[in-house]
């Protein structure tokens, strides 16, 4: 949500495909069809597998060629950049996955932007009442002014050839993702998933959502965003703007720090909020960030590892991350002028890519331990790229190697 700062110019991140760090397997065996235990968290964003997913009868999943694919878009301030590089390479993907085996996998493709709201209400453009709630996004969106869906349709499908929308795919995807920029800017996008899917332990997902998920299908989700996640359990007062706000106070001033140094954890310790000798042009360049977890006021990371996976009787198989998002290092606290008087200057982390258009990511410890939890099923990339054409190839062939393991 903030402009770009000037550190970290000309870095950016080369796109790769990450593995299961650690020697801990996220493949389960077994014959019941439970969900498996979340990943642990290693070091620089990167975590060991949890104990995978006990498959169904047999213990093997079966390939399908069904597939729910769950795009979480950033509609923070500072994104149209990046949304209209997502949207005009979306048909890469689509080109992609026609050229494959087989054909265009039965689709069901939905969106939903990071804004779960924050707070009481009182941080500016945040609600009280959580947002978009992780609700499927289906109106119509930027220069497109009538919805491409049937009437009473949220979700585009796309199965065996019956479509639910008019045009292409393609348009109708544009005509949806352009999520503007008005969404919170303390971003939750893991919990924005959760809700979607109903997974958060908090009850059935929405109304609007209830058909997408099919037992046997694929989930492939998507994340697409310039900040690190700030998901945070339900009464927390993170976003507290009702008590003193200033540099000494127990929280800090009201500024997107709070998701670093709460939720955060850098070689053992919290992202610095003081200024060495409380000057403001003063640097301090960190390493072995991870995410706070358990020690921190944020959801831990395995916690939606966990509810993630228990969607799915074979998780190992049928879930899929891709996240489109700045990497985790450098990771470098800089700090600037207060906003209102106070009694030295205010911490920000430094964009960790800045990409030739201007726009920026800054590093994503969380993010980037949800997909690496997933070991082969996870893919990173950067969101700095120039052209994300190459990334949805990538990711095309993510999903191919997922619907015919056999030819992989």
């Amino acid at each position: 949500m903030r402009s770009p700062l000037k550190v970290g110019v000309g870095l950016s991140v080369v796109a790769l495909a990450v593995g299961c760090g650690g020697s801990s397997s996220l493949h389960g065996t077994g014959a019941a069809g439970t969900s498996g235990t979340a990943g642990t968290m290693g070091s620089a964003g990167t975590g060991t597998g949890g104990g995978g997913g006990t498959g169904g009868a047999g213990g093997k999943f079966t390939p399908t060629r069904d597939v729910d694919i769950l795009f979480m878009i950033d509609n923070s301030s500072s994104t149209s950049l990046i949304q209209a590089n997502l949207t005009a390479n979306f048909p890469t993907f689509m080109t992609a996955l026609r050229n494959q085996p087989g054909g265009l996998p039965n689709l069901h493709v939905a969106i939903i932007n990071s804004d779960m709201g924050a707070g009481d209400g009182s941080v500016a453009g945040c609600d009280s009442t959580g947002g978009n709630q992780g609700i499927f996004q289906y109106t119509p969106r930027g220069t497109c002014t009538a919805s491409p869906l049937m009437p009473n349709n949220t979700f585009i499908t796309d199965v065996s050839g019956q479509k639910n929308y008019t045009g292409t795919l393609e348009d109708a995807f544009t005509c949806l993702a352009r999520q503007g920029e008005s969404g919170c800017g303390f971003e939750q996008p893991l919990a924005s998933i959760a809700r979607a899917l109903g997974a958060d332990g908090r009850g059935a997902a929405p109304a609007e959502n209830l058909t997408f998920l099919r037992a046997n299908a694929l989930l492939f989700i998507v994340i697409v965003t310039n900040e690190d996640d700030c998901s945070v359990p339900t009464g927390s007062n993170l976003f507290n703007t009702s008590t003193n706000t200033t540099l000494g106070s127990t929280l800090g001033p009201v500024q997107n720090f709070r998701c670093n140094e709460f939720g955060h954890l850098c070689n053992g310790a919290k992202p610095p909020r003081m200024a060495p000798n409380s000057d403001v042009t003063a640097m301090v360049p960190l390493t072995g960030c991870v995410p706070a977890e358990g020690s921190g006021m944020l959801t831990p990371v395995a916690t939606f590892v966990s509810q993630l996976r228990a969607l799915k009787a074979f998780p190992d198989d049928q879930i899929l991350i891709g996240l489109i998002a700045a990497a985790p290092t450098p990771y470098t606290v800089t700090w600037k002028n207060p906003s209102t008087t106070d009694t030295g200057p205010w911490p920000v982390i430094a964009h960790s890519c800045i990409a030739t258009d201007g726009s920026f990511g800054d590093p994503a410890v969380r993010l980037t331990a949800l997909a690496t939890a997933f070991g082969p099923n996870g893919f990173v990339t950067s969101v700095c790229d120039t052209n994300y054409a190459p990334i949805f190839t990538r990711l095309a062939d993510l999903l191919a190697r997922a619907l015919d393991p056999s030819a992989h």
